[in-house]
């Protein structure tokens, strides 16, 4: 079978060649491509040396030369491209205590974790797959290379990356690994939060998201986070849907039925998660459990609540709720009031009134914690009803209240 390299792969391959040493695309890419899917990324190995390498390329950067990996800028675009290695003791369960290089693919390919990520391809040697990659991918498994134990005692993460797999391919992960996964699973315990975060965004992402489960069925759950193992498995019996790349849409579908909504800052801020995500995903989780908006009003104070840029949101995971009959016949009527109230400036927020504090000042109110008091007061005869947001009727309606 012929993989369609970009040129830019071509040549790389191409110019190794002629300076007498192999070069391969490997990994994900060649999974991919056998896949029928556009790789994101396209990774070489050879069996030249970074030293080599950088005779024969004119732009190169040392990305992690330790580890035999140089860059290669062609057009504008890096390539990777790492010498074959074998790899020493894991102590610290993620990073290899040395690395020393090979002149052999085997050799490399060997120290892979799973049989569908360790296949390597060039025009001249056509698809080198010594582990059959090919099949567990025809059969959508997921199969750790050699000793399922010993690939995790190497790399923790690799468990969680198998569930990812499993979220994005659909593929069934091989009952073997998935002993080694559950009896392994307590070592997840020494990975990075940071990463642990990653492995979840892209299996939450998933088309297959449900198989996030597996996380649970294995006993990896135990070890992500004291907060996050707290989580019910009924949470994690849920359905795939698709939005943009916004984590918190996904991460709030997923945590939508936890019965204490503050958990869910806990959460993620135990997984180090960035501000925005933590956030946006506990105002959409907390919004999502109160009644649908059944009028104006109501949207006017969602918006309130959580802003407009959040409320589309909501109204996107409001449209996806395939389970939910009634909100989806109310959908429209709720997205068409939103767009009206967006239109006509409906004020949500006290910025939009038209009034400010130095308007109530000049009736006589004083300035400290009753100007807001009043502002607050505004606001909500403002939402009750956007016709009293004009200065003379804030000001009558602040002359009443005080």
């Amino acid at each position: 079978m012929i993989i369609d390299l970009p040129k830019n792969v071509e040549n790389i391959i191409g110019s190794l060649e002629e300076h007498g040493f192999e070069g391969f695309a490997v990994g994900g890419c060649v999974r991919d491509s056998l896949l029928k899917k556009t790789p994101k990324d396209w990774d070489i190995t050879t069996d030249a040396l970074p030293v080599d390498m950088k005779k024969i390329f004119k732009k190169t950067f040392d990305t992690g030369i330790a580890h035999g990996t140089v860059t290669v800028l062609m057009d504008g675009v890096g390539y990777e491209l790492t010498t074959y290695r074998i790899d020493g003791n894991y102590s610290d369960g993620r990073h290899p205590d040395s690395v020393s290089f090979s002149k052999n693919l085997s050799e490399d390919l060997c120290r892979r974790d799973f049989t569908i990520n360790a296949m390597a391809y060039s025009h001249n040697k056509g698809i080198v797959d010594l582990f059959d990659g090919r099949k567990d991918l025809q059969n959508g498994i997921i199969r750790a290379v050699g000793d399922a134990k010993k690939r995790f005692d190497e790399d923790a993460l690799r468990m969680l990356r198998a569930v990812r797999f499993a979220a994005q391919l659909g593929f069934k992960i091989d009952d073997d690994t998935f002993a080694a996964i559950k009896e392994k699973a307590k070592l997840l315990s020494n990975v990075s939060k940071e990463r642990i975060f990653v492995e979840l965004n892209k299996s939450l992402c998933g088309d297959f998201a449900q198989n996030i489960k597996m996380v649970y069925t294995s006993g990896l759950y135990r070890y992500i986070g004291k907060e996050f193992a707290k989580l019910d498995e009924s949470i994690y019996d849920f359905y795939p849907r698709k939005f943009s790349n916004k984590k918190h849409m996904y991460w709030a579908v997923f945590l939508e039925n936890i019965e204490n909504t503050e958990a869910v800052k806990k959460i993620l801020f135990e997984l180090k998660s960035d501000n925005a995500t933590r956030n946006n995903t506990y105002l959409l989780v907390k919004e999502l459990k109160n009644p649908l908006p059944s009028s104006d009003e109501d949207i006017r104070w969602s918006l309130h609540r959580i802003g407009p840029d959040l409320f589309y949101d909501y109204i996107e995971i409001l449209k996806t709720d395939k389970k939910n009959k009634d909100i989806l016949d109310k959908i429209d009527t709720i997205e068409n009031g939103y767009s009206l109230i967006l239109k006509e400036n409906h004020a949500y927020e006290i910025s939009m009134l038209d009034i400010t504090g130095k308007d109530l000042m000049d009736i006589g109110i004083s300035k400290g914690p009753k100007i807001g008091e009043v502002l607050e007061f505004l606001l909500k005869k403002v939402i009750e009803n956007p016709l009293n947001n004009e200065k003379s009727s804030l000001l009558r309606l602040a002359k009443e209240f005080i």
